[in-house]
């Protein structure tokens, strides 16, 4: 017999029987108990010490001259043989379980070999080999079908793969395991979204975009969830969503364009409620023509603004507007029509600070210097931080001759915002005035780099200050 069959359960039960069945035959037959004990010199210590145990309990229990040596033999053969026969009772039952479950029981996975098989998994992902990980996840399931962080690696897998249903049978699988199995709810959320089912995905995506520490993760969440609650057209969501990614992400490039997309899916829906339910209103006109401004077509933007200036004479700002689109078309009588606007303009709304510098610009380029100093005093009164209006004054004060006066505020502005082009420019003026020569050329080296590097001139930033647009014409800064 090999030695794993004689250690096994059944060989060492049938061997204790045996003994005993051998030594209880001894008793009976008067032989005693010394020869029941020799007989188990031999065997295994468990059964000799207990057969032991028996034969001196009964030498003990008899006293002397009461029984007779052969009844005391008689008697503990007997107490022998039954216990022999419970003992080959409860023997043969256990033996038969054990012998009957041996063969239908399943090997345990080898926990070594699924340690390396995660280790080489988790190398795999960081060498962004995605189908070595997921070979290594699969051998993993294999031998484990119950591993629960297998599961959970696999379909994270899946997911970044594009294979969104199949992530999906994954993490449910990694769920059903382990209800708390990490981040699987989440991955399950956002393979959810990529099928388009935002109803399933989305009060995961809330919660774990509020929980997650800001990272990679928590973006691609909230980024995951801004689509979702505007696929839905649940806009609460989407803007509550777009204003933290914005706040925690200010500078990147997929928020900003993902809330662009919010805001004109935004702007296009309430305008096409608007034109829809209100199709005669001046609001429509309004708009009608900021989308042709927008688009460069100013003729038909001026026609836009003055049919809603026919309904509403005293909407603010439109007056600008429309001075502002004059002067861009360029006619011959650009500036007169302009001032009128702008006239208006500051008629209807005294506060408006923009009107007044456009006023005081015209003024200033037709050599009115006296008017337009009043306007930029103006316009400075009505916005004391409106820098082209503190370059208008410095300009004016140099054509008035005033160019230490205009020096000095010039570089007053220039401490405060090195970037204005046109303060340079004026600057480069007031130097080449004085006979300063190489100072006016490192000033015009410095204007000349500015226009180059920034788009941000003197008429956008009238124009920004009234649309919001970014698309306005640059001004003429080198009109003296």
């Amino acid at each position: 017999m090999e030695r794993s069959d004689r250690y096994s359960p059944r060989a060492i039960l049938e061997s204790r029987s045996s003994h005993l069945n051998t030594c209880s035959r001894l008793v009976r037959e008067k032989q005693g108990c010394s020869r029941c004990m020799s007989s188990l010199a031999c065997s295994r210590p468990a059964v000799a010490w207990m057969v032991r145990g028996v034969c001196m309990t009964w030498y003990k229990k008899s006293p002397p001259g009461r029984t007779s040596a052969n009844d005391q033999l008689l008697c503990a053969g007997a107490h022998i043989e039954r216990k022999v026969k419970r003992l080959v009772v409860c023997a043969s039952a256990l033996a038969s379980v054990l012998i009957a479950t041996a063969g239908a029981q399943q090997p345990l996975p080898s926990l070594s070999a699924q340690a390396s098989a995660r280790s080489r998994a988790e190398a795999a992902m960081r060498a962004q080999d995605t189908p070595a990980a997921m070979r290594e996840y699969r051998a993993i399931l294999a031998a484990d079908p119950r591993d629960s962080e297998a599961w959970t690696g696999l379909g994270v897998l899946l997911y970044g793969s594009g294979q969104a249903a199949e992530a999906v049978a994954a993490l449910h699988h990694a769920l059903e395991l382990d209800p708390a199995a990490p981040h699987a709810a989440l991955f399950l959320s956002l393979s959810e979204a990529q099928l388009r089912e935002c109803d399933l995905a989305l009060p995961a995506l809330s919660s774990n975009f509020q929980a997650l520490p800001a990272g990679k993760l928590q973006r691609l969440t909230g980024l995951t969830l801004l689509q979702c609650s505007l696929q839905i057209k649940d806009a609460s969501a989407a803007l509550q969503a777009a204003a933290t990614l914005q706040q925690r992400y200010p500078d990147d490039a997929d928020v900003l364009y993902e809330s662009a997309e919010l805001y004109t899916r935004m702007w296009s829906d309430a305008a096409n409620t608007l034109m829809t339910k209100h199709p005669e209103s001046y609001r429509v006109h309004e708009l009608a023509g900021e989308v042709n401004e927008a688009q460069g077509n100013i003729g038909q933007a001026i026609r836009e603004y003055r049919l809603a200036l026919i309904e509403n004479p005293k909407l603010p700002q439109l007056h600008y507007r429309v001075g502002q689109l004059l002067l861009k078309e360029g006619a011959p009588d650009a500036d007169e029509k302009a001032m009128t606007e702008f006239r208006a303009e500051l008629g209807d709304n005294p506060q408006s600070s923009v009107a007044a510098l456009a006023m005081a610009e015209i003024d200033r380029h037709n050599g009115r210097l006296a008017e337009a100093a009043s306007g930029y005093a103006l316009a400075q009164r009505l916005e004391p931080g409106l820098v082209e209006a503190q370059t208008g004054m410095a300009e004016t004060l140099l054509a008035q001759h005033k160019v230490d006066d205009a020096q000095a505020q010039l570089q007053k502005i220039i401490t405060d915002h090195p970037e204005n082009a046109r303060a340079h420019y004026a600057m480069m003026l007031c130097y080449r005035a004085e006979a300063k020569l190489p100072e006016a050329s490192r000033e015009m080296a410095e204007f000349e780099r500015l226009q180059r590097n920034t788009a941000t001139m003197f008429q956008d930033r009238l124009h920004a200050l009234l649309t919001g647009s970014s698309n306005a014409a640059p001004a003429d800064v080198a009109r003296p």
